[in-house]
């Protein structure tokens, strides 16, 4: 099981090098610290099932997730990474802009302004 945040290259790297008779899953849990610190309920828990010689251990695995109030994702490696690249860069992005602005809150701020300072 690998939780990082690119996909294809765990997936090819794990099938190069891993012998045949381990079970690949390639897992992201679309959250972090700061997101999930009030619980997972809801939260996408994104997963491939790359190769798998025990279906039962991989399916155990997803359930826990899912049990644990994750919203399960099945899907690919490729589309993960194509989809991700986008919504990630700009989150990350952004919050690491609004980070360096050392944002303060005034006597007169939007509801707009507001939603930056959260």
């Amino acid at each position: 099981v690998d939780v990082l945040s690119v996909k294809v290259h765990a997936k090819t790297t794990m099938l190069a090098l891993l012998p045949e008779t381990c079970d690949i899953l390639c897992t992201h849990p679309m959250f972090g610290p700061e997101s999930g610190k009030h619980g997972w309920n809801g939260l996408p828990f994104v997963f491939d099932r790359v190769r798998l010689k025990d279906a039962r251990r991989c399916e155990d695995f997803v359930k826990w997730w899912s049990s644990q109030g994750c919203r399960m994702v099945d899907m690919t490696c490729e589309l993960h990474d194509e989809v991700a690249a986008s919504s990630q860069f700009v989150t990350h992005f952004t919050g690491r802009v609004l980070q360096r602005l050392n944002l303060r809150t005034t006597p007169i701020n939007t509801k707009g302004f507001e939603s930056l300072l959260t």
